[in-house]
């Protein structure tokens, strides 16, 4: 297993969303136990609260960069260059519960979707908690194989459909490493939009509701379908290659949303 270092992006499933937490210390939870937190994009996408809202909140307190919610109570944000080569603004895991908590009892103006966006968030991990306790007493080990499981019965829980295999599961059987993730998601994007993820998705906020992006003219929601689409090819077109399922793939995803990528995998 690869060294883990601050910085370093690792993908986590909630319900059936995928979206990137960021290893702020190594360290952080005693030697060799690191922390994690979710910079404010991914915690807009999946918690519900608007990045701007967020931002706006950011204010400094004795020399340090803190988020203010509508109680008054702070909570640390750290600047973490990321292994993808960009900069974040990160908050560490257990401060975001005890935001989301907070928010949720002192909402101020964060309106009801949010709140129950929030709520939803904080179920899950509850359950994935107890869950990663009982495998631990049960068996002594809590496995990635494991988290995927319970991941896909809650999935089929709250839908009460039949969850088939999905992109990370199939790397997860293939034994890539969480933090080479990221490599082959920007496999994907370079493929369908001739840059990485990052870049990509920094063009989408700064051209929101402009369907013109970079040279793609394709906007986030079909982009995001786009991107979709070319995992779930990936998983079923994959026999023994998993590079040679990621180009077929990325071939037919651009005939059938007729991107134009500047970068040929």
């Amino acid at each position: 297993m690869s060294e883990v270092k601050s910085g370093d992006l690792i993908v986590v499933t909630y319900e059936d969303r995928e979206f990137t937490a960021i290893v702020i210390d190594p360290n952080g939870l005693g030697e060799g136990e690191p922390s994690v937190g979710f910079g404010f994009r991914m915690a807009s996408r999946h918690i519900g609260i608007p990045q701007q809202t967020l931002t706006n909140r950011v204010t400094q307190i004795a020399g340090m960069e803190v988020l203010k919610t509508p109680s008054g109570k702070a909570f640390r944000v750290t600047q973490i260059h990321g292994s993808d080569g960009n900069n974040y603004k990160v908050i560490e895991v257990a401060d975001w519960f005890d935001l989301s908590m907070d928010i949720l009892l002192n909402p101020g103006k964060i309106r009801k979707p949010a709140r129950e966006n929030i709520g939803a968030f904080l179920r899950w991990f509850a359950i994935k908690g107890f869950y990663a306790e009982a495998n631990v007493a049960l068996r002594g080990v809590y496995t990635a194989k494991s988290s995927r499981a319970t991941t896909r019965w809650l999935i089929q829980r709250q839908s009460g459909k039949p969850i088939r295999k999905t992109y990370t599961d199939l790397l997860l059987e293939l034994n890539v490493h969480s933090t080479a993730y990221g490599q082959w998601t920007n496999f994907v994007y370079k493929g369908l939009f001739g840059m990485p993820a990052a870049e990509m998705k920094k063009k989408w906020d700064l051209m929101s509701g402009n369907p013109r992006v970079a040279r793609n003219y394709i906007n986030e929601a079909d982009g995001i379908a786009a991107v979709k689409f070319a995992e779930d090819m990936v998983v079923r077109m994959y026999v023994d290659d998993l590079e040679e399922a990621h180009r077929e793939a990325i071939k037919l995803t651009v005939r059938k949303f007729k991107l134009h990528p500047q970068f040929h995998p």
